[in-house]
C-alpha cells in the first residue's frame, strides 16, 4: 500500500509535458527579462559614465577659461612701460586662446552627440554647454578688446614721443633763433 501512494505522489511529482514546457517558458521569460534590465541598467551606467566626462570635461573647460578671462580683463594696457613686451605677451595670449578653440569645439560636439541621443540630462548638458560658449564668446571679446587697447596705448605713447620730439626741435630752433638775434643785434650796435 505505502508502495501505491509512492507511485501516486511519485506521478504527481512528474509533470506532464505541457507543465514541463510552460515552467521552461516562465524562466525563459523571466531570464529574458533579467537581460533587458541587465541592458537597460548597463545603458544608464554609460550614460552616467559618459555624463561624469562630459562633465569633467566642462569643469576644466570652465575654469581655463575663467582664468584666462582674468587676464584678458586685465588692464595693464594704461602702464606706459614696456608695451611692446606685453603686445608681444597678449600675442601669445591670443594664440593660446585661438589653440584651445578646439577644446569647445570637441565639448559641443560630445555633448550635442548625448542631447540628440536623449541622453537623461540632456538639458543639463544643453545650459552647461550654453554657459561655456557665453563665457568663450566673453573671452574672445575680452581679448580683442585687450588687443585694440594695447595697439591704441602703444600708439598714444608713439604719438607722445612724436610730440615730445617735435618741441625738442623747436625748442632748439628758437634757442637757435634768438641766439642769432642776439648776436645780429650785437653786431648791429657795433
Amino acid at each position: 500500500m505505502n508502495q501505491q501512494k509512492m507511485d501516486t505522489v511519485g506521478v504527481k511529482v512528474l509533470e506532464t509535458a505541457e507543465d514541463i514546457q510552460e515552467r521552461r517558458q516562465q524562466v525563459l521569460d523571466r531570464y529574458r527579462r533579467f537581460k533587458d534590465l541587465s541592458m537597460v541598467r548597463r545603458q544608464k551606467l554609460e550614460d552616467s559614465y559618459r555624463f561624469q566626462f562630459f562633465r569633467r570635461d566642462a569643469d576644466e573647460l570652465e575654469k581655463w577659461i575663467q582664468e584666462k578671462l582674468q587676464i584678458a580683463s586685465d588692464e595693464n594696457y594704461k602702464d606706459p612701460s614696456n608695451l611692446q613686451g606685453k603686445l608681444q605677451k597678449h600675442q601669445a595670449f591670443e594664440a593660446e586662446v585661438q589653440a584651445n578653440a578646439a577644446a569647445i569645439i570637441e565639448l559641443d560636439k560630445t555633448g550635442n552627440l548625448m542631447i540628440t541621443e536623449g541622453h537623461f540630462a540632456s538639458e543639463t548638458i544643453r545650459s552647461r554647454l550654453e554657459e561655456l560658449h557665453r563665457l568663450w564668446d566673453l573671452l574672445l571679446q575680452k581679448t580683442k578688446e585687450k588687443g585694440m587697447r594695447l595697439l591704441q596705448a602703444q600708439k598714444l605713447l608713439q604719438y607722445l614721443r612724436e610730440c615730445e620730439d617735435a618741441l625738442d626741435w623747436i625748442s632748439d630752433k628758437v634757442r637757435t633763433g634768438s641766439g642769432r638775434r642776439t648776436a645780429l643785434g650785437q653786431q648791429s650796435s657795433f
